[in-house]
C-alpha cells in the first residue's frame, strides 16, 4: 500500500504554459516579485512549479522512507519529524557500517579491545597515551649504566661485576669445604682428609716372606710411617711365630719382610700393613 502525498507538483507538462528558465533569470521580478497589479502568467507558473516540484520530491521521500502520508495540514512540527525520521531510515538502510574495507558508519567506544570496527573516542585516546607514559617514565633510561655498561644493547656481567665469586673461587672456597674428605674403602684403600691434605692409606698382601707392596694411590708428597703385622692363622701353634720388618718407603711403595722369631719354626705369612703421609 503506498503513502498518501498532498504535495503536487505544478504546471509539469510539458506544454505549461511557464517561462524558460533563462527568461526567469533575466527577470527583474525573480529578485523584487510582482508588481501588485501586473503578474506575467508564465513567470507566476514558474515560480509556482519550482517551489511546488521540489515540495513534491521531498514530500515523496518522505512518504517512501518513513512509511507514512505526507499531509497538506499546516502541521510543520509533524512534517519536521516526519523528515527527521525518514532521514535516519535512510541512514539506516542505505549506510553500511565501516569497516577495513568500506567506509559506513563507525560506532564510538570508551574501552580497549580487539574490535576492527569501532573507533576510540577522545577520551580513550588520551587515556592510553597517559598510560604509555607511565610506563615509560617507569622504565630504567638507556642512558643508564650497570658497573659502567650502558643499557643501549645486550649486556654480559662477569662475576666480578656485581662483587661475586668467579667458578674457580666457588670451587675452592666451598665445594672442597662441602665434600672435605674423601675415601676409597676396599680391602687395599685409603682415606683423605680434604682440610689437612693427610693420606692413610692400608692393605692386606700374603705370601711370601719378601714383599713389595705398592700404594693404592701416590702419596701427593712423602709416606712419613709405614706399621704391619703379620696376619695370625687360626690356633697356628707358637713355634710359627715370626716378625715384620719394613724398609725402602716411597710415594708409592715399600717392602716388608717377615723373619722367624728365635727358636722358632717358620712358615710365610700374610700381613696387614697402614701408611701415612700426605
Amino acid at each position: 500500500m503506498s503513502q498518501k502525498n498532498d504535495f503536487k507538483a505544478f504546471s509539469i507538462s510539458n506544454n505549461a504554459n511557464v517561462v524558460s528558465q533563462r527568461l526567469y533569470e533575466e527577470s527583474k521580478d525573480l529578485l523584487t516579485g510582482f508588481p501588485s497589479n501586473d503578474v506575467p502568467t508564465h513567470l507566476l507558473n514558474k515560480a509556482l512549479r519550482q517551489s511546488s516540484t521540489i515540495s513534491s520530491v521531498l514530500a515523496d521521500f518522505i512518504s517512501t522512507q518513513s512509511g507514512e502520508d505526507v499531509l497538506d495540514d499546516g502541521n510543520i512540527a509533524k512534517l519536521t519529524a516526519q523528515f527527521n525520521r525518514a532521514l535516519e531510515q535512510k541512514t539506516t538502510t542505505k549506510v553500511p557500517d565501516a569497516s577495513l574495507t568500506q567506509k559506513g558508519v563507525v560506532q564510538l567506544t570508551d574501552v580497549v579491545g580487539n574490535s576492527d570496527t569501532l573507533a576510540v573516542t577522545q577520551k580513550l585516546a588520551q587515556e592510553i597515551i597517559n598510560l604509555l607514559r607511565e610506563d615509560i617514565n617507569n622504565r630504567v633510561p638507556n642512558t643508564r649504566k650497570v658497573n659502567g655498561k650502558a643499557l643501549s644493547t645486550d649486556i654480559s656481567l662477569s662475576a666480578g661485576d656485581v662483587g661475586a665469586y668467579t667458578k674457580a673461587e666457588v670451587d675452592s672456597r666451598v665445594n672442597t669445604k662441602v665434600n672435605m674428605n674423601t675415601a676409597n674403602k676396599d680391602v687395599n684403600g685409603w682415606w683423605k682428609c680434604g682440610d689437612t691434605g693427610i693420606v692413610y692409606q692400608w692393605g692386606f698382601v700374603g705370601g711370601r716372606d719378601n714383599y713389595l707392596v705398592n700404594f693404592p694411590i701416590r702419596f701427593p708428597n712423602v709416606c712419613t710411617s709405614v706399621v704391619a703385622a703379620a696376619d695370625a692363622e687360626y690356633h697356628s701353634p707358637s713355634i710359627h711365630r715370626c716378625f715384620i720388618e719394613v724398609g725402602d718407603i716411597k710415594p708409592t711403595s715399600f717392602v716388608a719382610r717377615t723373619i722367624r722369631a728365635y727358636n722358632t719354626d717358620f712358615f710365610p705369612r700374610a700381613i696387614h700393613w697402614m701408611a701415612i703421609g700426605y
